[in-house]
């Protein structure tokens, strides 16, 4: 199933990139929610047939599902984060709503089993974070912040999840790991374009916004999809240490 759903993947980011693309660079932003998208796609259908859902985290999934939802409030009314290129008019969207459909279908399958770290540990802080350091591109304090609690919301989601694999050790399934290590290519991909394009973001502030540091929002968006990269490095090592090996799991260390 695995090489079912990347031969897939390709496939349609060929066809997105042929026929709905204008080639241009902001294009590996639709690229990354595309990877999201089937990352999220991947577990749900997987539990969905096997009726197994032992060693996801649904605080991880919770988080996801929020930063999806708030990132949505923002790109369906305003254009400000949406990428230049044409795939944003449309595609970029149709990811961002599919992604969160998986998600909330994922969560609705997965046990309420005792973890550690909770949702709710995570959403306050990031919420008054995005309230006093954000961008601005949308011109609206409201769906500004919004858009940022997504990205420093999504950027801490998979902690979690990497959290669990450490009190698991033993073996992962495969589309537990797939997972992650999409999630991690996510934010691989958006650091490449924001780096391009970060000193956008610490300009262009509407006068409602409370911000305090506007022209700090470029450096922290950087710094939050970084240190989403910098969690996950460690596990994606390991996965791409088995996959050379073809390993269908990763066996942690005991």
């Amino acid at each position: 199933m695995n090489k079912i759903i990347w031969i897939l993947f390709v496939f349609t980011t060929f066809i997105v990139f042929t026929f709905f693309s204008s080639k241009e660079f902001s294009f590996i932003l639709t690229l990354a929610q595309q990877f999201q998208c089937f990352g999220f796609g991947y577990v749900y259908f997987t539990i969905r047939s096997t009726k197994s859902t032992s060693g996801l985290s649904q605080n991880t999934f919770i988080c996801c599902a929020i930063a999806l939802f708030s990132r949505l409030l923002s790109i369906l009314i305003y254009e400000g984060y949406l990428p230049s290129d044409a795939s944003g008019d449309y595609v970029y969207k149709f990811w961002e709503i599919l992604s969160f459909i998986f998600c909330i279908l994922t969560i609705l399958r997965l046990k309420n089993e005792e973890e550690a770290i909770k949702w709710y540990y995570i959403a306050p802080p990031m919420l008054l974070l995005s309230a006093l350091i954000h961008p601005g591109l949308n011109n609206h304090f409201i769906f500004d912040i919004a858009w940022t609690f997504a990205l420093y919301m999504e950027s801490f989601a998979i902690f979690p999840q990497i959290h669990l694999f450490t009190k698991q050790q033993s073996v992962i399934e495969d589309h537990t790991s797939s997972f992650v290590v999409t999630q991690s290519l996510t934010k691989i991909i958006c650091v490449i374009f924001w780096y391009s394009s970060y000193e956008e973001l610490n300009s262009g502030i509407d006068k409602y916004s409370i911000s305090l540091y506007p022209d700090l929002s470029g450096y922290f968006v950087m710094a939050a999809q970084i240190i989403s990269i910098l969690i996950t490095a460690d596990f994606v090592y390991k996965y791409m240490q088995c996959w050379r090996k073809g390993q269908p799991f990763i066996i942690l260390p005991y």
